[in-house]
């Protein structure tokens, strides 16, 4: 069977391949590389570029075909070609994907933790520091910026990373677009998106859904998503307002013990499924933008708002909770000949109404309340950075933020005392950099720092299982060092990103999970992360796209001293990712592999190694046929090919139930249609 699936790839690959008599294909790839792309870094919050940036930053628009030709079922279809980032794809929809950049939220069991996420410029970060993206669309991001190092300068508590989303298409995308698709375990979904013009006002907004059976046992779900954006313009002024939301019912099929997984990785945790461990959630978010230009200064502001609730009945508890969060943020720009500047501010609040019971089988609320308590998390901030360009081509930057939080737990369950107390947190956070600049080529130095709280979930799970917050948790910080280079070769048609980092984690927070499920969280002590990124893009001509990625680190647990010398778990010592693209007469496909190996999955490093993999992925659709002004782009999918077993995740220092599989062989397949 894998011969003939090798057959088909390199049989496929055979008749795309370019002919070089032929008449350029106009719908090919476009993909000539000339120079450093002069594109704004968002995520950097300052007047900074691709082609400037002195640190670790990868921009990825994606193209035409990624967005109608992929499946874009999970983050990890959008995500995968960035270097420094590894997505886990836990294939339900119990916990979201598990992210990390340069091993920051490795420990994250569910949602993301220690990176800013923004999605079209609204926070989905808390203000306590954790995130959840189950409202992200992955089939309408067009535009991605991953900045890798460090960088609270810019976005405070949570900010080992930023991950910056933008949706809106450009003005030339059909004004409708509907898709529908269905795939292996069940899975249908269908997308409605439209843009245009109303008025004087541009919108954009989409819905969608998707329900899944689920390969594993008890990880059937459903989820629906919409969302859009309002902008308009007045003068010098632009306006955008955004508005999302999402919910989701879905089964926890949870992890797996090794000989769980290894004899049948299709079966769900039995006590999850006795149970019935399940996550029913709602998110809204609503925010407003205003960007005022006046010479060479520039004003913007955000104000947003994001309401989440949550039932979650697992073997341990039944938890639930209504949040409320919102904040406003402020920035001043400003150039004057060789100096360029800014200032800002940031205020956040988090209300959280927490309630937790004794578990039922039937998956609801126990008899006794077990915690019942109002969380609140007020944070501050200000910044001010600035560059000064020393000549044409050298630059230095520097920045500095401080931060303020409180965090405040008022008991409303007295019989067994009243737990209510208040953590207060600060921190300064620096940053330095240098860049060069070689017309085609930037190289850049650059340190900077970023630090981690608790968030009111870790604080509120104590190692006792009392109520109030744990007072022993501490936050976690973070210095780090980078040196690298990206540009292109024009004559080689090659672009390239190299960076080498070294981070210094303190007090580093890692969670221990115990064999009900629940898990607390302990400072562990000093880790040591060091790393080297590259990534190799290469388009010999308009109709092929080479792209090559290599991760490689070595992270060492330094303290505590039982510990020493031990690899962080939850992240492989190296990761490869690659893939070739092709597009002729319409036809557009790509294959791609993705290779890890086994990785430590507790910090004793005493049990067995998540296994390594190879997985190896096809796409292939048609750029479109038209007819009456519809265009149908049809494209099928095919995941895992060799039908390799292995994990998909891992549940760091699990209990003994670390291993997360994913699916064999998987096949999917849908429609495009724009007007």
């Amino acid at each position: 069977m894998r011969a003939r699936v090798l057959l088909f790839t390199v049989l496929l690959a055979y008749g795309l391949r370019p002919a070089d008599a032929q008449v350029p294909d106009t719908t090919a790839i476009d993909s000539t590389i000339v120079q450093l792309p002069e594109v704004t870094v968002e995520a950097a919050r300052a007047s900074e570029t691709e082609a400037s940036a002195p640190f670790a930053v990868s921009v990825e628009s994606r193209s035409p075909e990624a967005i109608a030709l992929t499946p874009n079922t999970s983050l990890d279809d959008v995500l995968r070609p960035l270097p420094g980032l590894w997505v886990n794809d836990r294939h339900h929809f119990a916990l979201g994907e598990r992210i990390s950049v340069r091993g920051v939220g490795y420990r994250s069991n569910f949602g993301v933790r220690g990176i800013q996420v923004l999605y079209d410029g609204l926070p989905l970060t808390l203000p306590d520091g954790q995130a959840f993206l189950d409202v992200v669309e992955p089939a309408v991001i067009r535009r991605v910026e991953l900045v890798r190092s460090p960088a609270a300068t810019f976005w405070g508590n949570g900010s080992g990373g930023v991950l910056f989303l933008s949706s809106p298409p450009p003005p030339d995308a059909p004004s409708v677009r509907a898709r529908v698709q269905a795939g292996s375990f069940g899975e249908r979904q269908g997308l409605l998106e439209s843009t245009g013009p109303v008025g004087d006002w541009r919108l954009h907004g989409y819905a969608s859904g998707i329900r899944q059976d689920g390969f594993r046992d008890h990880s059937e779900g459903y989820r629906l998503r919409a969302g859009g954006t309002a902008t308009r313009s007045f003068g010098s002024t632009t306006v955008r307002i955004t508005a999302r939301g999402d919910a989701q019912d879905t089964e926890n099929p949870s992890s797996l013990t090794l000989p769980q997984f290894r004899n049948d990785p299709s079966q769900a945790r039995p006590l999850f499924q006795q149970f019935n461990a399940a996550k029913t959630s709602e998110q809204g978010q609503l925010g407003v933008t205003v960007e005022h230009a006046f010479g060479d200064t520039q004003l913007s502001g955000t104000a947003h708002y994001l309401h989440r609730s949550l039932d979650n009945p697992l073997p341990f508890g039944y938890i639930a909770f209504t949040r409320n969060s919102g904040g406003a943020r402020v920035t001043l720009r400003h150039t004057a000949g060789r100096l360029e500047g800014g200032v800002g501010a940031d205020v956040g609040t988090q209300f959280d109404d927490r309630i937790e019971y004794t578990p039922s089988k039937n998956g609801t609320p126990g008899d006794t309340t077990t915690l019942n308590q109002l969380e609140t998390v007020l944070s501050g901030s200000t910044f001010a950075y600035a560059r000064f360009n020393a000549t044409d081509r050298l630059s230095l930057t520097g920045g500095l933020r401080v931060d303020g939080l409180r965090f405040e737990a008022d008991d409303q369950l007295l019989r067994d005392g009243d737990d209510s107390g208040t953590r207060t947190f600060s921190a300064w956070s620096p940053t330095l950099g240098l860049s060069y600049d070689l017309d085609t080529t930037l190289l850049f130095a650059h340190y900077s720092s970023a630090f981690e709280t608790p968030t009111t979930s870790e604080l509120s799970n104590r190692p006792d299982r009392g109520g109030g917050f744990n007072r022993q948790l501490g936050p976690q910080r973070t210095q780090g060092v980078e040196v690298g280079a990206r540009g292109v070769l024009p004559n080689a048609r090659l672009e390239f990103d190299v960076a080498v980092y070294q981070q210094w984690i303190d007090d580093l927070i890692t969670g221990q999970r115990e064999a009900d499920g629940y898990q607390f969280f302990t400072n562990l002590g000093e880790n040591t992360h060091r790393g080297v990124e590259a990534r190799l893009t290469w388009t010999p001509t308009d109709a092929v796209e080479v792209q090559a990625q290599y991760t490689g680190t070595r992270f060492r647990i330094q303290v505590p001293a039982s510990l020493e010398g031990n690899r962080v778990p939850g992240i492989p010592a190296h990761r490869g990712y690659g893939h070739l693209e092709l597009g002729r007469n319409g036809l557009w496909g790509r294959l791609s592999v993705e290779a890890v190996p086994s990785y430590e999955v507790n910090d004793a490093n005493t049990a067995a190694e998540a296994p390594g993999y190879s997985l190896l992925s096809l796409r292939l659709g048609h750029r479109g046929v038209s007819w009456e002004g519809v265009t149908v782009r049809p494209f099928v999918a095919v995941d895992n090919l060799l039908d390799q077993r292995y994990a998909a995740s891992v549940t760091v220092n699990g209990g003994g139930t670390f291993y997360e599989p994913g699916p064999g062989r998987s096949y999917s397949g849908g429609l495009n249609v724009a007007l």
